[in-house]
């Protein structure tokens, strides 16, 4: 009897600490839950919610093909105007400059006419890749901006469904964008450079460097040469007059008639019947030469596109040898895709505005941390190149990693109104809580 009520009151015991324990464990646990829902509007990273979201299942949940509200299609619809806008402003800013660089070409002789156009396309599909996440930031900073302008934002927060609508759009604008963005840099970019190439060697083949103008004075840039014909006759130029340049040396030659033509890939100008005039102006100290028939070569129209990184295919540059100018390569065709994710994040910050301020106020902030995070990546591919031991290991990675704290920071002051030394203060002072 005795040995059965100590056996009795040490299972009580043990009862006890159990049931202790389990309560302890439930009060923590019921902590911890109150902790993270009191500070899930303060600390996004305490948020189970933000948790949730960033786990594959929660995107996909997220990103469920259901059909769309009134809502998300006006602000979608708001966007895709802006979007266009943006693209078209770009669109003209780079085809006139380009269109003004190829008149130029062609007002020196080194391009035909007829390529224009063929370069034009090329060269503008070019540059509207790596051009397009800056359109996306600013496209939705202009539709978002209006949102707060217009204090509709406020509406949309009474609602209840601000976050839902907002995660949804985020992944609706940056999945698409993203594998668009992936493809085109990674498979048509070195296409289109390819391409852009042979096209230049196409137009040096078929201009003419001026023999068949005759009464102008004609300049060539490349090779610092001015080239005077008096006239043609039977289709052969007559009485040249070419004058080059090399550092401090000058060289004056004519020639009684002359052609040009390719062969083998190399386009050459032939003289006959001339003299050449060469030496240092001031010094009087001239070479004189003269020659029944001379040769010179003016441009090698077959190049060798292997030792153009830009130009090599994925699989290529996978398996090159030369590895630092091959990741090099492989990194800057990333920037693209992972910076549209990025910008696509300033965005919905930088939208923040006040109500009845202009939607175009934080437009040079935007413009100033695109110019920032890609000289950046710019700077790093570069440092990549020439094998730095830090760059290489690192890559480009931190740079957007570097963008993405820039752009929780900027949040951060912009939900907690941090405007002054005092302001940052007393949030660091309240945060550590």
């Amino acid at each position: 009897m005795k040995n059965n009520s100590k056996y009795t009151k040490n299972k009580e015991k043990w009862l006890d600490i159990y049931k202790s324990c389990k309560l302890k464990l439930y009060q923590f646990k019921n902590k911890i839950i109150s902790i993270i829902a009191n500070n899930q509007d303060k600390n996004p990273i305490l948020s189970l919610n933000t948790f949730k979201k960033l786990t594959i299942r929660g995107i996909f949940n997220s990103i469920k093909f259901r059909k769309l509200t009134i809502l998300d299609k006006y602000i979608l619809k708001t966007f895709l105007l802006s979007f266009s806008s943006v693209v078209l402003v770009l669109l003209l800013v780079v085809a006139g400059r380009l269109f003004i660089r190829l008149l130029e070409y062609v007002v020196e002789g080194r391009f035909d006419i007829d390529m224009i156009f063929s370069l034009l396309f090329l060269s503008i599909s070019k540059s509207m890749i790596l051009l397009i996440p800056f359109a996306l930031m600013i496209g939705l900073i202009l539709s978002l901006s209006k949102l707060y302008r217009d204090g509709e934002i406020y509406v949309l927060k009474s609602s209840g469904n601000y976050r839902s609508i907002f995660t949804k759009l985020f992944y609706i604008i940056a999945l698409p964008s993203f594998l668009i963005i992936f493809t085109l840099n990674i498979f048509a970019s070195p296409y289109l450079i390819t391409e852009i190439q042979k096209k230049k060697i196409e137009a040096a083949t078929s201009s003419e460097i001026g023999l068949k103008t005759p009464g102008k004075f004609i300049q060539m840039k490349d090779k610092n040469w001015i080239i005077f014909v008096e006239k043609i006759e039977d289709n052969v130029s007559k009485r040249i007059f070419i004058k080059s340049s090399d550092s401090s040396k000058i060289s004056i030659e004519t020639a009684e008639e002359g052609d040009e033509f390719v062969e083998n890939g190399i386009r050459r100008l032939v003289l006959k019947n001339g003299q050449r005039y060469t030496g240092t102006p001031g010094t009087g100290n001239f070479q004189v030469m003269k020659y029944d028939e001379h040769e010179v070569k003016l441009t090698n129209t077959k190049q060798d596109f292997s030792s153009n990184y830009r130009m090599k295919s994925i699989s290529n540059l996978i398996y090159d040898d030369n590895r630092a100018y091959s990741n090099a390569e492989i990194q800057w065709r990333l920037f693209a895709p992972i910076s549209a994710i990025v910008l696509i994040l300033f965005a919905f910050v930088l939208s923040d505005i006040a109500p009845r301020q202009n939607k175009y106020s934080n437009l040079l902030l935007a413009i100033i941390v695109y110019f920032i995070y890609s000289n950046l990546a710019i700077i790093s591919v570069n440092e990549i190149q020439k094998n730095s031991i830090i760059f290489s290991f690192i890559g480009t990675w931190w740079v957007h990693m570097l963008a993405i704290i820039a752009c929780y920071l900027i949040y951060l002051v912009k939900k907690f109104q941090i405007k002054s030394y005092s302001n940052l203060k007393f949030f660091i002072k309240n945060y550590k809580r």
